[in-house]
């Protein structure tokens, strides 16, 4: 159940050459969650230890002993709030004085805003009721909930002043400039100040050029700062244990730890984040070739340091393996690693294998724990195109468009801390070159970020007529985790690109004092599938979709 309040109150009006605005904004929504049927741990448990004949059957026949859970059957709630209250004021003069060209335009102004958070957890979730399992495991390794991991409740809140200006400058009769700059204070983070400059240069009447130099920021949100404890878990690559394997030439069947085991990953917060930093620049033209046609081509890039992410478990663990790399067998006893990687007491029979790899016994990983930090500079380029046809004939009117975006780089360099740490014990091969760090280095290609993406759409019209038919399609890519290495060559696993196409047909016609429109549209006019990937949907639900052909009927009513 969603509930959403929100008051807006705007002012405006003029004095002289001025311009003047204000607002203020109240709003707060909440949402209650609950989950039937779930189970309880500590519940399931006394049912099954108990001698009386309320025992839970675990031999009642193929569907279960379904009515003996009533017991252990729970409801599980979860109930999150957030509210905004915020103010605003600015002030603009189209004329604020005259230049040559003509006059320049001015606008200035102030925005105060406070926002806060609560995601309140189920006491089975939070610790507040703790189950202990057989083996002595409790919160946060465990939770009440069967098939649920352990969350803490989490709240924050924060203040934000911001002061703004911008300037709209024509120095020639062809040629305006537009300044901007943008102060902000956080309670939590600091403050940033961020500026803009942007040009539009028209030589002729059909073709302009234009470009930009701008900053931009973004602030941690709330719940990475204040981020109490989440853990989930997840199937993870420990490289100590993968490096035994290929030092002494053994398969996983040969060691009683498990190369790639469900390890525990345990995030927080911090309140040492600091705001992400990008500088975005781009340089592109405008051509009206015809009346009708019309071409545009911008060249971008975008540099964006302090990147806010967790490091990650896999990382971790290569970050383990190199310090145990470093330290040898020497002193195992009173050698420690990496603290972040929480492991198990290694097995009797492994401890051999690990020494004569020429590192210290590692048990199988537990845990991981990774707080939220600002990683290294990511750096995206590349051009957009677009083409425009818009032409009316005797036979209807037709509006052809083409808008495509394709990428020259798409990086993420370890330059500093742990990180850069790794990548040069990588260059230097210290490391085997068959380990990478994920989320570093070149990234186009990899998990999402393919070369191309792009849209054409064929609209026609007439008089009461109507019909459109669109195509999407997204490049290919490769996903990292289900990469292996055979012979010491990588092998990938592609997911290949995918194109879509939608149409629809309009009749517009009046009923009931209405201007009425039917609309009979069909999505993913082929079909098409998306590729297969070991994800949790069994595709890649950031880039695809796997809905199917499906068919629309829209009916629309405007009564003027």
């Amino acid at each position: 159940e969603n509930y959403v309040y929100r008051f807006l109150q705007g002012f405006r009006g003029s004095s002289g050459d001025w311009d003047w605005e204000t607002a203020l904004v109240l709003s707060a929504a909440k949402r209650d969650n609950v989950t039937s049927n779930r189970i309880s741990n500590t519940a399931m448990q006394e049912l099954l230890n108990s001698d009386s004949p309320s025992t839970y059957n675990i031999f009642s026949g193929a569907g279960g002993d379904l009515a003996g859970l009533q017991p252990a059957l729970i409801d599980v709630y979860r109930v999150d709030r957030s509210d905004l209250q915020m103010i605003d004021f600015k002030v603009s003069n189209a004329e604020l004085f005259e230049m040559s060209a003509g006059p320049v335009g001015f606008l200035a102004g102030a925005e105060i805003r406070k926002e806060s958070f609560s995601d309140e957890r189920d006491p089975r979730l939070n610790g507040e009721i703790a189950y202990t399992a057989y083996e002595g495991a409790t919160f946060p390794i465990v939770s009440d909930v069967a098939n649920s991991s352990p969350t803490g409740d989490n709240s924050g809140d924060r203040s934000v002043t911001s002061l703004f200006t911008e300037f709209a400058i024509p120095l020639g009769e062809n040629l305006d400039v537009q300044a901007a700059l943008r102060y902000e204070d956080f309670s939590d983070v600091g403050d940033t100040t961020v500026g803009k400059v942007a040009f539009g240069w028209r030589p002729l009447d059909s073709l302009m050029f234009r470009g930009s130099w701008s900053e931009a920021f973004r602030a941690p949100n709330l719940v990475t700062i204040n981020e109490a404890l989440v853990v989930r878990q997840n199937t993870r690559i420990d490289y100590v244990c993968e490096y035994v394997l290929d030092e002494q030439g053994l398969s996983q069947s040969d060691l009683d730890t498990d190369c790639t085991p469900s390890v525990q990953r345990r995030a927080s917060g911090s309140e040492d984040l600091k705001p992400e930093q990008s500088t975005n620049t781009s340089i592109g033209i405008v051509w009206n070739a015809t009346e009708e046609l019309m071409f545009t081509l911008d060249y971008w890039s975008i540099e964006k340091e302090d990147s806010i992410g967790l490091f990650g478990e896999n990382n971790q663990s290569v970050y383990d393996l190199l310090l145990r790399l470093r330290a040898g067998t020497a002193d195992c006893a009173n050698t420690s690693f990496n603290p972040a990687v929480g492991r198990d007491p290694i097995d009797p029979a492994d401890e051999a294998f690990y020494l004569a790899s020429g590192i210290c016994p590692a048990g199988q990983v537990d845990f991981v724990e990774d707080q939220y930090t600002n990683l290294d500079t990511r750096t995206i380029s590349g051009y957009d195109l677009g083409v425009y046809y818009d032409v009316d004939t005797s036979i209807g009117d037709f509006a052809c468009t083409f808008v495509g975006t394709f990428y020259d780089e798409y990086t993420q360099k370890g330059s500093s801390g742990v990180a850069a740490e790794v990548q040069a014990a990588l260059d230097s091969g210290e490391l085997p070159s068959t380990i990478a760090l994920r989320g570093y280095g070149d990234l186009l290609l990899r998990e999402g970020n393919m070369e191309e993406k792009y849209h054409a759409s064929l609209r026609w019209s007439k008089e009461r007529l109507g019909a459109y038919v669109s195509m999407l399609h997204v490049g290919k890519f490769y996903d990292a985790d289900s990469s292996i290495v055979r012979d010491g060559e990588t092998i990938n696993w592609w997911l290949p690109s995918m194109t879509t196409y939608n149409a629809n047909f309009d009749y517009q016609f009046d009923a009931f004092g209405a201007d009425t429109r039917f609309r009979l549209g069909v999505n993913n006019l082929t079909d098409e599938r998306a590729p297969l990937c070991d994800c949790r949907f069994g595709y890649w639900s950031d880039a695809h979709r796997d809905y199917g052909r499906y068919w629309f009927l829209d009916m629309r009513f405007r009564f003027d």
